[in-house]
């Protein structure tokens, strides 16, 4: 009797076995489908998508370009100088006085390869400060004194219009014949071919980052960024000296803002002389930074301490918020926040930054 029993609980045990060895629920998630698995019978591994993004705008690109220096491009703003050209192609904007009062505005760029830019102007310390934020290459038109030094004794990578005597540097530029003969001064024409300026940059200098450098520039990027906004902006100007200011305004349809300067919209020249190529220059964001300014020389050239720390503005969707800046020295980028030490996103697109002294002058004007 006992040998029967222990027969049958060995059965009974087998076919447990069985059926513990089948699919299960676990295995095929209820449904009786087969597991996840490749021709090998070995289980694929979950695939995580990787999204690229532009590193001055937050736009999904194709390539990862981080690695890679932008350029950063002086270009006159003098009321004859205008139209622009190839600013719209710029993933930052950056507004700020020189002597005399007028604006020079730096564009940078990721690469510069078939645009047409200008017209080109000169340098100035505060502009090259800039430009070391975002390790650059420095694409410009002569240059103050003091300029010149500081490019020489801080090594920057640089193509000059004016004293460029190295093999294909000065020959990147030329004369604009549309304008040249339109009665504009002469310093008004000189404009400069991407693919040449590029070609010559690849020649002489290392295109990527220095090993530690922040290839971020400090930034961050949310689709969202307006709600970090509290007050109204759909327009306001922004007060550069006591006769010089731009206007800014947001477009709903676009959801954009529009540089506005002598009370017409500043556009892109893409192709110089041709207004039917002329379009707009569309910024997700604007950011307004109080930086100390002072006159250093009778000439009126203008000093200004573009580190240290300061207080500014951040606009997007047609709204603001006040900001706080940092910046430890000139090789670091800046660091935006908002006024409760909150890191600041920006929303995905272009960006133009004035750089204006609130205290010397008006500051911002809201909603004009």
């Amino acid at each position: 009797m006992k040998k029967t029993i222990a027969l049958l609980l060995a059965v009974l045990m087998c076919c447990f076995l069985f059926v513990g060895c089948g699919s299960s629920d676990e295995d095929d998630g209820g449904n009786g489908a087969p597991p996840d698995v490749d021709d090998g019978g070995i289980k694929k591994p979950d695939i995580i998508e990787t999204v690229i993004t532009d590193p001055l705008t937050g736009e999904t690109i194709s390539e990862d370009i981080s690695g890679s220096r932008p350029y950063c491009v002086m270009i006159n703003n003098h009321p004859d100088a205008r139209p622009c050209a190839g600013l719209s192609k710029a993933g930052i904007v950056y507004e700020a006085v020189v002597e005399g009062g007028i604006t020079r505005l730096m564009a940078v760029f990721n690469d510069i390869d078939g645009i047409t830019l200008g017209s080109i102007r000169s340098c100035r310390p505060y502009y090259l400060s800039l430009a070391q934020s975002y390790d650059a290459i420095y694409v410009h038109a002569g240059g103050s004194e003091e300029g010149y030094s500081d490019i020489k004794t801080l090594g920057i990578n640089n193509i000059d219009g004016v004293r460029g005597y190295r093999n294909g540097e000065a020959s990147s530029y030329y004369r604009d014949t549309n304008r040249k003969y339109s009665g504009v001064n002469i310093e008004h024409t000189l404009f400069a071919s991407g693919a040449k300026l590029a070609e010559f940059a690849k020649a002489n200098y290392n295109m990527n980052h220095a090993d530690g450098f922040d290839t971020t520039y400090g930034l961050t990027f949310k689709a969202d960024a307006a709600s970090q906004c509290t007050k109204d902006a759909q327009s306001f100007r922004v007060y550069f000296s006591g006769w010089y200011s731009s206007v800014l305004k947001y477009s709903s349809s676009k959801d954009c803002y529009n540089l506005f300067m002598s009370d017409k919209e500043y556009i892109d020249d893409v192709e110089t002389g041709s207004t039917a190529d002329d379009v707009s220059i569309d910024f997700k964001n604007v950011i307004i930074l109080d930086v100390s300014t002072k006159t250093i020389d009778s000439y009126g050239r203008q000093e200004m301490e573009v580190t240290g720390s300061g207080n500014g503005f951040f606009c997007c969707g047609g709204k603001y918020v006040e900001i706080k800046w940092e910046r430890a020295d000139r090789s670091d980028t800046f660091h935006y926040y908002l006024t409760d030490g909150t890191p600041l996103s920006l929303g995905v697109g272009k960006t133009y930054i004035a750089i204006a002294d609130f205290e010397s002058f008006k500051g911002v004007e809201w909603n004009v």
